[in-house]
């Protein structure tokens, strides 16, 4: 008999703790000006199905650089949009959604797309009979203490232009974006003279007409990959 209450115990924590784990890949992705649509993959890690809605925010640069979102853009007043916005996703499986540009392509665009774990409620969009819905909202209890993870996404203009900028001065290099779209400082490490201890390689976004100060230092030197576009090319600056 204390067996069999074990085994049950067992059985019984097995599914409490049975909960989803959402994977959106890459955390930055970028539409070229040639494109309209942007397939992203949604994988679930976890052992119990994931049910995620889409949600959308525009983000604008004010004078000063700084980033600011909109609220979740609604039907109708969206430039960017995601289908499907929902998500049933089983354990360890994947689910892709499109995300179609339909605004402007005159500037560069940036929005922040949000994917979110939620139960399952026909409020939120999900065609699910309620004898289904009881049940998955079961497996899926430990879903809502997820948070959304948000990816960004770059929209460049129709007629996309690069033209990055070195400007040298006594005491420091400059960077300069001065095209229409964004490039990237990518594995951006500052390291000593020899290129041999470096900093923890990272990601720098230049928007257009932002620009990144290096400073000249004694047997010290900065190398990363500048990406524009589908353009690379590897940069070390500095002795």
């Amino acid at each position: 008999m204390r067996n069999l209450f074990f085994i049950l115990l067992l059985m019984l924590s097995g599914n409490v703790l049975a909960s989803a784990e959402i994977s959106i890949g890459t955390l930055y992705d970028y539409m070229s000006g040639q494109q309209s649509t942007y397939l992203k993959r949604i994988r679930n890690q976890g052992d119990a199905t994931a049910f995620v809605k889409v949600a959308i925010h525009e983000i604008t640069y004010d004078g000063a650089g700084q980033p600011h979102e909109s609220p979740e853009l609604t039907e109708g007043n969206r430039a960017l949009i995601a289908s499907p916005s929902r998500m049933i996703i089983p354990a360890k499986g994947m689910q892709a959604t499109r995300l179609l540009y339909l605004g402007a392509r005159d500037k560069e665009r940036y929005f922040r797309v949000r994917f979110i774990p939620v139960l399952p409620r026909k409020e939120d969009g999900f065609d699910m009979d309620d004898q289904s819905i009881d049940g998955q909202q079961q497996i899926s209890a430990g879903v809502n203490i997820l948070t959304g993870f948000g990816a960004i996404i770059f929209v460049m203009p129709k007629e996309t232009r690069f033209d990055t900028g070195m400007i040298e001065a006594d005491t420091m290099t400059t960077v300069v974006n001065n095209g229409n779209a964004t490039i990237v400082l990518d594995f951006f490490e500052e390291c000593d003279g020899r290129g041999k201890n470096c900093s923890t390689p990272g990601k720098i976004h230049l928007l257009p007409n932002m620009k990144k100060q290096l400073m000249k230092k004694k047997d010290h030197l900065y190398r990363f990959v500048l990406i524009e576009g589908d353009q690379s090319r590897n940069m070390v600056i500095g002795h």
